[in-house]
């Protein structure tokens, strides 16, 4: 047994269905036979840099320290230090035996400035080399670089008193020392360069000081190629759109076969009603009970049109009696003093069939004639034919 549904709504459904069956088919279409296409990184080689910088503080003969030596990462009296140790290590790894060239140098900045706003305003600075540009080469997976080097405290200290007293200027200063490596190569056609700067940072003309600077620096670097990488088709978008389409299938097929259309015949009376009430909603008002009506005094109006014009010319609202069922809304009035205008919805549509009846029936006339005038044309070129062939 078929399910009833309204015509309109099964073609709209079946619209809808088809249309979707259709897009969810390209979208599974383009996941299994377009995949996606990315870019990715390859790397080539990988590398890292690592940078080190140790020292230890050698003291002067003194009552305060038992021993000759103080380790890192202490405050320490300025009076009782008479060098400091620093060791510099740089390592270079790789994950495969290359060819780089290098350098490197190590350089004593002594600087005096001042801060404001805590930026670093230099005042002037002065530079010495401790350790002259070296070359070197990386032929292996791994390269190691070991720099000793003794800084000696009271020189740096007594070159800052001089130029305070010869330039009158009090200001901070600092002992920076830095070792600047710096490599270049090609490894497969491909161009490498890196530098990596470890420093220590020693203040200078106080009574007491701690070390800072950058002495731990890792720098990890690769060559990579971009290529284009095709991605594999994703199972679970496939079997998504599988599911969703199986289901659309299903549901078109049972309203295809197993529902059956039916036209809705709308009752041209509701139809009527709507439309007067859509279209002059405004205009009407309701009434608990009918208008008095005299025979002598009412006139009764073709349309609804008629009656909001004499609506309009007498400035008089158009009234209706209310009722629960629309089916006894018939009747729709203007009052003008003695007179009353009266549109009755039941005449105006037995009109209107009767209208369409005669008009059915004028062109079926006018069919038959059409007939008739064809059929004697025919008989009077027939009759010609004949008189022909006679003669």
């Amino acid at each position: 047994m078929k399910i009833k549904i309204n015509k309109k709504l099964k073609i709209g459904l079946i619209s809808i269905l088809v249309l979707s069956v259709g897009f969810i088919s390209f979208l599974l279409f383009k996941e299994v036979n377009y995949p996606v296409i990315e870019e990715q990184k390859i790397p080539l080689y990988s590398y890292n840099n690592k940078s080190t910088v140790n020292y230890k503080i050698f003291l002067k003969p003194n009552m305060l320290y038992p021993t000759n030596s103080l380790d890192e990462g202490m405050i320490y009296l300025t009076e009782f230090v008479d060098y400091i140790k620093t060791t510099f290590n740089y390592e270079f790894s790789g994950d495969r035996a290359v060819n780089i060239e290098g350098t490197y140098d190590i350089v004593a900045k002594v600087q005096g400035f001042n801060m404001e706003k805590e930026q670093v305003m230099s005042i002037w600075e002065k530079n010495y080399t401790l350790v002259s540009q070296k070359n070197f080469n990386i032929n292996d997976r791994t390269k190691a670089i070991k720099e000793e080097i003794n800084i000696s405290l009271d020189q740096y200290n007594d070159f800052v008193k001089q130029i305070t007293e010869a330039t009158k200027i009090n200001c901070q200063t600092n002992l920076n020392v830095i070792m600047n490596i710096n490599l270049k190569g090609s490894i497969d056609n491909n161009q490498i360069e890196e530098s990596i700067s470890p420093s220590i940072v020693i203040p200078l003309n106080t009574n007491m000081f701690q070390i800072s600077g950058n002495t731990n620096i890792e720098k990890p670097g690769a060559i990579e190629e971009t290529k284009q990488v095709q991605l594999p088709v994703n199972k679970n978008q496939v079997m998504f759109y599988g599911i969703i389409l199986g289901v659309l299938v299903i549901v078109l097929a049972l309203l295809i076969f197993f529902t059956e259309a039916i036209i809705v015949v709308k009752d041209p009376y509701e139809k009527l009603l709507k439309q007067i009430f859509k279209k002059h909603g405004d205009r009407l008002v309701a009434l608990n009970s009918n208008p008095a009506v005299t025979l002598e005094g009412a006139v009764m109006v073709k349309s609804i049109d008629d009656l909001v014009r004499i609506a309009d010319e007498v400035g008089k609202p158009i009234m209706y009696k209310y009722r629960p069922d629309y089916k006894e809304i018939n009747k729709f009035y203007v009052t003008n003093e003695e007179e009353i205008y009266i549109l009755d919805l039941n005449s105006m549509l037995n009109a209107g069939e009767s209208e369409k009846q005669d008009k059915k029936a004028s062109n079926e006339v006018e069919e038959l004639m059409d007939k008739i005038k064809e059929f004697k044309s025919k008989s009077i070129e027939d009759k010609k034919e004949e008189s022909k062939i006679e003669s």
